[in-house]
Protein backbone atom coordinates (compact mmCIF):
# COMPACT_ATOMS: atom_id res chain seq x y z
CA UNK A 1 0.00 0.00 0.00
CA UNK A 2 1.45 3.39 -0.98
CA UNK A 3 1.79 6.21 1.57
CA UNK A 4 -1.15 8.17 0.11
CA UNK A 5 -3.47 5.15 0.43
CA UNK A 6 -2.27 4.51 3.98
CA UNK A 7 -2.97 8.12 4.94
CA UNK A 8 -6.46 7.94 3.43
CA UNK A 9 -7.21 4.76 5.36
CA UNK A 10 -6.05 6.27 8.65
CA UNK A 11 -8.16 9.38 8.05
CA UNK A 12 -11.20 7.23 7.29
CA UNK A 13 -10.71 5.24 10.52
CA UNK A 14 -10.30 8.42 12.56
CA UNK A 15 -13.44 9.98 11.05
CA UNK A 16 -15.46 6.81 11.74
CA UNK A 17 -14.33 6.74 15.36
CA UNK A 18 -15.15 10.43 15.84
CA UNK A 19 -18.58 9.97 14.30
CA UNK A 20 -19.33 6.99 16.54
CA UNK A 21 -18.31 8.97 19.60
CA UNK A 22 -20.44 11.95 18.54
CA UNK A 23 -23.45 9.70 18.03
CA UNK A 24 -23.15 8.31 21.57
CA UNK A 25 -21.66 11.11 23.70
CA UNK A 26 -23.17 9.71 26.94
CA UNK A 27 -21.52 6.32 26.74
CA UNK A 28 -19.21 5.89 29.73
CA UNK A 29 -16.04 3.85 29.96
CA UNK A 30 -14.90 2.04 33.09
CA UNK A 31 -12.43 4.87 33.71
CA UNK A 32 -15.23 7.43 33.43
CA UNK A 33 -17.32 5.51 35.95
CA UNK A 34 -14.41 5.11 38.36
CA UNK A 35 -14.05 8.90 38.19
CA UNK A 36 -17.79 9.27 38.95
CA UNK A 37 -17.38 7.22 42.12
CA UNK A 38 -14.40 9.41 43.01
CA UNK A 39 -16.50 12.55 42.54
CA UNK A 40 -19.10 11.24 44.96
CA UNK A 41 -16.41 10.36 47.48
CA UNK A 42 -15.17 13.95 47.29
CA UNK A 43 -18.74 15.19 47.85
CA UNK A 44 -18.83 13.18 51.06
CA UNK A 45 -15.41 14.50 52.12
CA UNK A 46 -16.52 18.08 51.46
CA UNK A 47 -19.67 17.56 53.52
CA UNK A 48 -17.76 16.08 56.44
CA UNK A 49 -15.18 18.86 56.45
CA UNK A 50 -17.85 21.59 56.51
CA UNK A 51 -17.93 22.99 60.03
CA UNK A 52 -21.20 22.26 61.78
CA UNK A 53 -22.63 20.41 58.76
CA UNK A 54 -21.02 16.98 59.02
CA UNK A 55 -23.04 13.80 59.26
CA UNK A 56 -22.41 12.56 62.82
CA UNK A 57 -20.27 9.41 63.09
CA UNK A 58 -22.97 7.72 65.19
CA UNK A 59 -25.38 8.07 62.26
CA UNK A 60 -22.97 6.53 59.73
CA UNK A 61 -21.99 3.80 62.20
CA UNK A 62 -25.63 2.74 62.64
CA UNK A 63 -26.71 3.28 59.03
CA UNK A 64 -27.72 0.37 56.82
CA UNK A 65 -26.90 2.27 53.64
CA UNK A 66 -26.25 5.66 52.07
CA UNK A 67 -27.14 7.31 48.77
CA UNK A 68 -25.14 10.25 47.43
CA UNK A 69 -27.12 12.16 44.82
CA UNK A 70 -26.42 15.14 42.61
CA UNK A 71 -29.84 16.31 41.49
CA UNK A 72 -31.78 19.17 39.94
CA UNK A 73 -35.29 20.25 40.91
CA UNK A 74 -37.55 21.27 38.04
CA UNK A 75 -40.42 22.56 40.16
CA UNK A 76 -41.11 24.50 43.34
CA UNK A 77 -42.07 22.77 46.59
CA UNK A 78 -43.35 19.33 45.64
CA UNK A 79 -41.74 19.23 42.23
CA UNK A 80 -40.19 16.66 39.96
CA UNK A 81 -36.53 15.85 40.38
CA UNK A 82 -33.89 14.31 38.19
CA UNK A 83 -30.51 13.19 39.37
CA UNK A 84 -27.89 10.49 39.62
CA UNK A 85 -25.38 9.18 42.08
CA UNK A 86 -24.23 6.11 43.95
CA UNK A 87 -25.69 3.89 46.66
CA UNK A 88 -23.71 1.85 49.17
CA UNK A 89 -25.21 -0.78 51.49
CA UNK A 90 -23.76 -2.67 54.44
CA UNK A 91 -23.64 -6.46 54.37
CA UNK A 92 -24.81 -8.78 57.15
CA UNK A 93 -21.49 -8.25 58.95
CA UNK A 94 -21.89 -4.48 58.96
CA UNK A 95 -19.24 -3.82 56.30
CA UNK A 96 -19.83 -1.42 53.43
CA UNK A 97 -20.15 -3.11 50.03
CA UNK A 98 -19.48 -2.03 46.46
CA UNK A 99 -21.20 1.20 45.34
CA UNK A 100 -23.90 0.89 42.67
CA UNK A 101 -24.94 3.66 40.30
CA UNK A 102 -28.51 4.88 40.79
CA UNK A 103 -30.84 7.36 39.15
CA UNK A 104 -33.56 9.43 40.83
CA UNK A 105 -36.69 9.00 38.74
CA UNK A 106 -39.51 10.25 40.94
CA UNK A 107 -40.37 11.11 44.50
CA UNK A 108 -41.55 13.79 46.86
CA UNK A 109 -38.81 15.81 48.51
CA UNK A 110 -40.87 18.17 50.62
CA UNK A 111 -40.74 21.94 50.62
CA UNK A 112 -37.19 22.92 49.72
CA UNK A 113 -38.05 26.18 48.01
CA UNK A 114 -35.30 27.52 45.76
CA UNK A 115 -33.40 24.23 45.51
CA UNK A 116 -32.43 24.30 41.85
CA UNK A 117 -29.36 22.12 42.17
CA UNK A 118 -28.11 20.21 45.16
CA UNK A 119 -26.04 17.38 46.55
CA UNK A 120 -28.14 15.25 48.87
CA UNK A 121 -27.14 12.40 51.17
CA UNK A 122 -29.88 9.92 52.00
CA UNK A 123 -28.77 7.92 55.04
CA UNK A 124 -30.82 4.72 55.20
CA UNK A 125 -31.23 3.72 58.83
CA UNK A 126 -33.52 0.67 58.73
CA UNK A 127 -33.98 -2.54 56.79
CA UNK A 128 -37.28 -1.18 55.53
CA UNK A 129 -35.59 1.84 54.00
CA UNK A 130 -33.35 -0.39 51.87
CA UNK A 131 -36.42 -1.45 49.91
CA UNK A 132 -36.37 1.84 47.99
CA UNK A 133 -33.11 0.66 46.40
CA UNK A 134 -34.40 -2.67 45.13
CA UNK A 135 -35.07 -2.80 41.40
CA UNK A 136 -38.43 -4.24 40.43
CA UNK A 137 -40.35 -6.76 42.48
CA UNK A 138 -44.10 -6.42 42.91
CA UNK A 139 -43.68 -6.87 46.65
CA UNK A 140 -42.11 -3.41 46.91
CA UNK A 141 -44.73 -1.58 44.87
CA UNK A 142 -46.34 1.26 46.78
CA UNK A 143 -43.97 1.06 49.75
CA UNK A 144 -43.24 4.49 51.20
CA UNK A 145 -40.59 5.43 53.73
CA UNK A 146 -40.60 8.71 55.60
CA UNK A 147 -37.58 10.97 55.82
CA UNK A 148 -36.51 13.75 58.14
CA UNK A 149 -33.64 16.19 58.22
CA UNK A 150 -30.70 14.48 59.88
CA UNK A 151 -28.94 15.77 63.01
CA UNK A 152 -25.88 17.84 62.17
CA UNK A 153 -22.29 18.17 63.36
CA UNK A 154 -20.03 15.19 63.90
CA UNK A 155 -19.43 16.31 67.47
CA UNK A 156 -23.08 16.82 68.37
CA UNK A 157 -25.64 14.69 70.15
CA UNK A 158 -27.74 12.22 68.18
CA UNK A 159 -31.17 11.36 69.55
CA UNK A 160 -32.48 7.81 69.45
CA UNK A 161 -35.65 9.03 67.74
CA UNK A 162 -33.74 10.38 64.75
CA UNK A 163 -31.58 7.27 64.50
CA UNK A 164 -34.70 5.11 64.31
CA UNK A 165 -36.19 7.13 61.45
CA UNK A 166 -36.10 5.21 58.14
CA UNK A 167 -34.21 7.91 56.22
CA UNK A 168 -32.15 10.89 57.32
CA UNK A 169 -31.57 13.65 54.76
CA UNK A 170 -28.55 15.94 54.48
CA UNK A 171 -28.71 18.39 51.60
CA UNK A 172 -26.86 21.40 50.25
CA UNK A 173 -30.16 22.73 48.88
CA UNK A 174 -31.22 26.21 49.90
CA UNK A 175 -34.47 26.57 51.78
CA UNK A 176 -35.89 24.99 54.91
CA UNK A 177 -36.39 21.27 54.88
CA UNK A 178 -39.93 20.46 56.04
CA UNK A 179 -40.31 16.80 55.20
CA UNK A 180 -40.21 14.20 52.50
CA UNK A 181 -41.22 10.69 51.62
CA UNK A 182 -39.82 8.20 49.17
CA UNK A 183 -41.68 5.51 47.31
CA UNK A 184 -40.19 2.25 46.14
CA UNK A 185 -39.07 2.81 42.58
CA UNK A 186 -37.99 6.40 43.14
CA UNK A 187 -34.38 5.26 42.97
CA UNK A 188 -33.58 2.88 40.15
CA UNK A 189 -30.33 1.24 39.17
CA UNK A 190 -28.39 2.85 36.33
CA UNK A 191 -28.31 -0.36 34.28
CA UNK A 192 -25.76 0.59 31.62
CA UNK A 193 -23.31 2.06 34.12
CA UNK A 194 -23.55 -0.92 36.46
CA UNK A 195 -23.14 -3.36 33.58
CA UNK A 196 -20.15 -1.46 32.22
CA UNK A 197 -18.27 -1.33 35.52
CA UNK A 198 -19.37 -4.58 37.20
CA UNK A 199 -21.30 -6.60 34.62
CA UNK A 200 -24.03 -6.82 37.26
CA UNK A 201 -27.37 -5.28 38.21
CA UNK A 202 -27.77 -2.85 41.08
CA UNK A 203 -29.53 -5.54 43.14
CA UNK A 204 -26.59 -7.90 42.64
CA UNK A 205 -24.09 -5.18 43.53
CA UNK A 206 -25.90 -4.03 46.66
CA UNK A 207 -27.46 -7.18 48.05
CA UNK A 208 -25.76 -10.34 46.78
CA UNK A 209 -22.47 -9.89 48.63
CA UNK A 210 -20.66 -11.28 45.58
CA UNK A 211 -19.65 -8.09 43.73
CA UNK A 212 -16.24 -6.75 44.74
CA UNK A 213 -15.55 -3.01 44.93
CA UNK A 214 -13.30 -1.41 42.32
CA UNK A 215 -10.31 0.75 43.42
CA UNK A 216 -12.50 3.87 43.50
CA UNK A 217 -15.13 1.92 45.41
CA UNK A 218 -12.60 0.90 48.05
CA UNK A 219 -11.60 4.55 48.53
CA UNK A 220 -15.25 5.50 49.05
CA UNK A 221 -15.60 2.68 51.60
CA UNK A 222 -12.45 3.88 53.39
CA UNK A 223 -13.92 7.38 53.58
CA UNK A 224 -17.22 6.05 54.97
CA UNK A 225 -15.32 4.06 57.59
CA UNK A 226 -13.19 7.08 58.50
CA UNK A 227 -16.27 9.19 59.25
CA UNK A 228 -18.10 6.39 61.06
CA UNK A 229 -15.73 6.56 64.02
Amino acid sequence: MNPRSSLSLLLAIAMTASLAQAQNPFKKTQSDLEARIGENRLRLEERQLRRGQAIPPQVLAQARGIVILHHVKVGVGFGAEIGNGVAVVKDSNGSWGAPAFVTLSKGSWGAQIGANEAVTFMVLMTEESLRVLRDGGAGDAGVDVSAIAGPLDAGGEVGTISVREPVLIYSSAKGAFIGASFQAGALIGAKKKNRTLYNATSDQILFSGQVKPTPAGWKLIETLNKYSR
